[in-house]
């Protein structure tokens, strides 16, 4: 029997069987080129991050020590908003509350406004609010992305108040903050433009300039002549907030800022809406009355029940 062409053919499949091995090889070498690129840049990535936070010691934080609880509460909160090019700098604290420290930050041109007032919630501090569920009632909770918490194991976590639903809580309460500031100041609400916001704080306009923070109602003196037109402005816009079903729930003085002759409202977390919460009309009322009596102080004659009567029967006619 003639072998030639038998061994001519295995000499055929050697070779193709070379040629396959040999394209295995290639491919197999340029994935483990790939990997080891993808690597590089990974690791290079990472200690450009790292240089960027380190990098990060705001004017406000330098004189702190390193071990100070405020600095590095800082430096959590407000190191990722400098990487992402929303902040270049914390010149200084404004207000230092048992709930919230708001501190002025220097803008990146990127956001549009010159500075940013950043208000960092303490932590658990959200989690303590008396009578929480009066505010809750019809409410969307939200995540630090704004997305409405809807899985089960969140909510039954937040229902059973375990370590991981208190977290969610806290988050959902600024979260809620944020997204009612959003709507609001679109709505044309004089309140700050919103900027950003984090798992426990949120930035905003600053209302002021670089020497001067607006002092809120209760710490400026009035005279009748400028009092009456800004009483109505706020009416103003208690009630366009109530044209978008929002009642602000703990307005007062204290949470109204007064900045060249207008009124600038703040502090949202406690917010309910009209349409969904069966407190809306009595905390409206108690808005009113609060910012009432204030004016009444500077000579502005008001009845704050009848206005709340008032203001909540046009919203219901409107709805009709």
């Amino acid at each position: 029997m003639n072998s030639y062409p038998l061994l001519e053919e295995y000499e055929e499949y050697a070779e193709l069987e070379l040629m396959a091995y040999g394209r295995q090889q290639r491919r197999e070498q340029k994935r483990q080129k790939s990997i080891e690129q993808r690597r590089r840049e990974i690791v290079q990535a990472t200690a450009d991050e790292d240089d960027s936070v380190a990098s990060f010691v705001p004017t406000y934080v330098a004189p702190l020590d390193p071990r100070h609880y405020e600095r590095q509460w800082i430096l959590d909160a407000l190191g990722p908003f400098y990487q992402e090019n929303v902040i270049t700098d914390v010149t200084r604290l404004v207000k230092g509350g048992k709930e919230a420290n708001v501190y002025v930050c220097e803008a990146h041109p990127a956001t549009g406004v010159p500075l940013i007032a950043a208000k960092l919630y303490r932590p658990r501090i959200l989690r303590q609010l008396k009578n929480d569920a009066l505010y809750k009632e019809g409410r969307l909770l939200r995540d630090a992305d704004g997305k409405e918490l809807r899985k089960d194991r969140e909510t039954r976590a937040m229902r059973k108040k375990t370590r991981f639903g208190k977290a969610l809580d806290s988050m959902a309460w600024v979260g809620h903050e944020f997204q009612t500031l959003r709507l609001l100041h679109e709505a044309g609400v004089d309140a700050p433009k919103p900027v950003a916001q984090g798992n426990n704080c949120i930035l905003m306009e600053f209302v002021g300039d670089d020497l001067t923070t607006a002092p809120t109602l209760s710490e400026v003196g009035l005279s009748l002549a400028e009092a009456r037109p800004l009483f109505d402005q706020i009416l103003h816009n208690v009630e366009l907030m109530l044209h978008h079903h929002q009642v602000h729930g703990d307005l007062s003085a204290y949470n109204i800022l007064y900045w060249r002759g207008r009124g600038v409202i703040i502090d949202f977390p406690q917010t309910v809406d009209a349409r969904n919460n069966s407190h809306a009309p009595d905390l409206l009322a108690r808005d009113l009355q609060r910012v009432g009596q204030q004016f009444q102080r500077w000579g502005v004659a008001n009845d704050p029940a009848q206005i709340a009567e008032d203001l909540w029967d046009r919203y219901l006619t409107a709805r009709l």
